[in-house]
């Protein structure tokens, strides 16, 4: 093999490594940032809030505000509870597990859907979807929900839907 061909080939075999580390790295850095938005979700929800597992985390961000949404599953003990207790079981779920004495993420009174008024104490859960591209069916199935519980707090809203098993945190701002 010629000089020229050798070095050549170093070469090739020096860019082929480096664009697989940088691919490695960019794929290291999407689930680092996919994890600390799943753990974002779960600590704006209060502790009883028991989630079984994620249907959709997603949103839009900029450099100071967004808008997203987390669609979660609850747990089938806090489905029992809330079938059993009724609004009763999230009266003292009224601050993020993981913000305690932090104001911003503490949440109004639970209320009965239908929403009182014009629903746009729910504003935050519809745009939320739309930020986070969420597919029709899923929005469709949240938007048609006429029984659960919902609480807001600033630039937020929480729904419990025990019907269909699912919390949705939704946030714009």
């Amino acid at each position: 093999m010629n000089p020229l061909k050798s070095a050549l080939y170093v070469v090739a075999q020096l860019f082929y490594r480096a664009v697989l580390l940088w691919f490695c790295l960019l794929l290291l850095l999407y689930l680092g940032y996919k994890l600390a938005e799943r753990s974002y979700a779960i600590d704006a929800l209060p502790a009883p809030l028991e989630v079984d597992g994620l249907v959709l985390v997603g949103g839009e961000s900029g450099f100071r505000e967004g808008c997203g949404v987390a669609v979660l599953r609850m747990s089938p003990a806090l489905r029992a509870r809330l079938q059993r207790e009724g609004l009763a079981a999230l009266q003292q779920a009224r601050q993020a597990r993981g913000y305690a004495g932090d104001d911003y993420y503490r949440y109004e009174p639970w209320q009965a859907l239908p929403a009182q008024g014009d629903g746009d104490g729910l504003a935050p859960i519809f745009l939320g979807l739309q930020c986070a591209d969420a597919d029709d069916e899923l929005s469709a199935r949240i938007g048609r929900a006429s029984q659960g519980y919902y609480t807001t707090k600033h630039e937020g809203a929480l729904l419990v839907l025990p019907r269909e098993g699912l919390i949705v945190f939704g946030y714009f701002g």
